[in-house]
């Protein structure tokens, strides 16, 4: 109970600014601005568990130096979640993923303290960068291109996933789905993960927001999105355990870090923003 108690705060703190960049604020800035906070807050999560100060060796131990790393990695990680909406991704990422890939090399030669380090941590930075920054970029994208609706929609498949499956696997779970990394997931609540994504994009989407996204379509779309949601939620709880943590962060009272809250997001952004455009709107974007 103290947990639910919890969480509903978190949400009526979260949901109200949810709903005014998303429908008081026509632009897609606030959503941009939303979008570069919590992929950073994410993004430095990932670091954290991926990178911790143990990882070094004598007095680097308790300087804090990682620090300076992820300082680095939250500008970085901003300019991949923001760049793209602001000029094109079409025209931005590519350059934008290769002087990356050049900027942390660059960093990384910097820190003498850490030479016996640097392939980890190189191959972790890079890692973070595509695994958050690059799939949070399509946020503020989907609002811009598609409408408020679209990321509405986005918002409710991911969320209603994760509870649909949460239900059905209270209530009727008894096969396990993955228990090496997720113990308590089952083939039902799997099931009742397709049915919530489903109740987001019939009954938000085409019954309500999006008139353009037909009935078929957006079953497709609940089937696909909730997919994608659950192999965000599974691979985050598998590098949860092979980092040895139970939460990715303690930043949402009820919910453990940011991370915890969007990794299902993360993979369903990618697959609403991809059929939106390829098969709703395949003749051209709206506006």
């Amino acid at each position: 109970m103290a947990d639910l108690i919890k969480r509903l705060w978190t949400a009526i703190v979260l949901v109200p600014i949810l709903v005014i960049a998303l429908f008081v604020d026509r632009s897609p800035w606030s959503i941009l601005a939303l979008s570069v906070l919590f992929g950073g807050l994410a993004l430095d999560e990932y670091l954290r568990m991926a990178l911790p100060q143990r990882s070094l060796s004598g007095p680097a131990a308790t300087s804090g130096p990682e620090y300076g790393l992820r300082a680095f990695m939250a500008v970085l990680g901003a300019a991949v979640v923001a760049l793209p909406m602001v000029f094109g991704a079409g025209r931005v990422l590519p350059p934008l993923l290769m002087f990356s890939v050049i900027a942390v090399a660059l960093a990384l030669l910097g820190r003498k303290h850490a030479l016996e380090q640097a392939g980890r941590h190189m191959s972790v930075c890079l890692a973070a960068l595509l695994y958050v920054p690059l799939l949070a970029s399509v946020w503020p994208q989907i609002k811009h291109h598609f409408g408020p609706g679209w990321l509405f929609v986005t918002l409710a498949i991911a969320f209603l996933s994760d509870t649909g499956a949460y239900a059905f696997g209270r209530l009727w779970g008894k096969h396990k789905l993955y228990p090496a990394v997720s113990p308590g997931k089952t083939w039902e609540g799997s099931l009742g993960g397709l049915v919530g994504a489903n109740v987001a994009t019939l009954g938000f989407g085409s019954a309500f927001l999006l008139p353009e996204l037909a009935v078929g379509h957006a079953i497709v779309l609940g089937v696909l999105g909730s997919l994608a949601g659950q192999v965000g939620d599974l691979f985050e709880s598998m590098l949860k355990r092979s980092h040895g943590v139970k939460d990715s962060g303690n930043l949402l009272p009820g919910h453990g870090g940011m991370l915890d809250r969007v990794d299902a997001l993360l993979f369903v952004g990618p697959v609403v923003y991809y059929f939106a455009a390829n098969v709703v709107f395949a003749d051209g974007l709206p506006g």
